[in-house]
This record gives structure tokens, C-alpha cells and sequence, in this order.
């Protein structure tokens, strides 16, 4: 049975803005962040969620979709939705590690991170802040919803849960923006709602 754990938000806001590159104060965002992934994972201890993963383990939205782009046929838009949800969680996964050097590859140079708080970082900032998580135990992506889906460019929103091994858990909305470069789904943007 599930139970309801009092909440630090602080704590969680920055495991959530680590675990997704962001920063909220220095080390306290990263921290935040990692809470809020452990948040998620409890709504999959809950039978709330696709994927429960145990140990450690991740923008906005961008409108930029030009008028005239062609949508993708709706037999490809589960396709894409599947390839782009399995590159959240390597994200996700990446981040958790400290593999910065996955990270710089997965995301385009133009990379934009809007974290909990509102801060915004390019994508030298963000990779900055990605340090080796220790604190999560477990996190989980949800509600995974393809709201834009055109050749080159996608929208992924997810609910993203964390539990932290201190028992504290969060949950964030997220928007990713991917554009696809050389064949490939590359991030090019990331926002972070907590939900309360």
C-alpha cells in the first residue's frame, strides 16, 4: 500500500532541475531535482506509472512548428512517441550517472533548460550542473503524451516522479522539444513544472 510521505519541496524541486540538467541554487537545485525523480518512481510503486526503475536514473515547450509542416501519419506517431520516451529515459538515466559526455551528444547546441524555477540555461550551463546522483531511488516517467509530432520536429509532455532513498518523493510536468538532425532525435529544449 502507498503512503503519503511529507514532502521537502525545496529538497525536491532540486533533485527534479539535477536530474534534468537544471540548477535552482547551486547544489540545493541539483538536489531538488533528484527528489522529484524519486517522487515519480513512487507513483510507479503505485501502479501510476510505465516504468519503475530502482537506483538512480530524465523541457519546454517550443511552438516554433512552422505553419505550413507537414503532421506525421498517425501509424508513425506511436513510433516516434515510443523512440522519444526511450530517449527521456536515457536522459534521465545519463543524468543520474553524470555522463556528461551523453548528454552533450543527445542534445542540440541550442539546447534551452527552463527549470522549477523558472531559470532558464543554455545547454553549456545545464551540463555544467550534472553531477553523479547518489541520493535517488527510483523515478519514473508517466503520462507520456505526443502534442506535436511534424518531420523534424516533436513535442513530448510526461509527468516525471522521483523517490529519494531518504523516503521524500516529488513529481514535475515536463516539456521536451526534440528536432531531429541527421536522422536522429536530438533535445533541443526542457521545462520543468513541480506539481504541488
Amino acid at each position: 500500500m502507498c503512503q503519503q510521505t511529507k514532502v521537502d519541496l525545496g529538497s525536491l524541486q532540486n533533485v527534479i532541475c539535477r536530474l534534468l540538467f537544471g540548477r535552482v541554487r547551486g547544489e540545493v537545485k541539483m538536489r531538488a531535482i533528484l527528489a522529484l525523480t524519486l517522487l515519480l518512481s513512487a507513483a510507479g510503486i503505485c501502479n501510476l506509472s510505465d516504468r519503475t526503475v530502482s537506483g538512480p536514473q530524465g523541457g519546454p515547450s517550443n511552438n516554433d512548428v512552422p505553419a505550413n509542416a507537414a503532421p506525421a501519419k498517425a501509424e508513425d506517431r506511436e513510433s516516434v512517441k515510443n523512440e522519444l520516451v526511450r530517449l527521456v529515459n536515457e536522459i534521465a538515466d545519463a543524468s543520474v550517472d553524470g555522463d556528461v559526455a551523453m548528454l552533450t551528444d543527445i542534445t542540440t547546441d541550442d539546447f534551452q533548460l527552463t527549470d522549477v524555477e523558472g531559470k532558464v540555461q543554455n545547454k553549456k550551463q545545464a551540463l555544467a550542473d550534472v553531477k553523479k546522483e547518489t541520493s535517488i531511488k527510483t523515478w519514473t516517467i508517466t503520462e507520456a503524451e505526443l502534442t506535436a509530432d511534424t518531420a523534424d520536429t516533436a513535442v513530448l509532455n510526461y509527468l516525471l516522479t522521483i523517490e529519494l532513498k531518504s523516503g521524500q518523493s516529488g513529481k514535475a510536468r515536463i516539456t521536451d522539444t526534440f528536432s531531429k538532425q541527421g536522422g536522429r532525435w536530438l533535445l533541443r529544449s526542457s521545462q520543468q513544472t513541480m506539481v504541488k
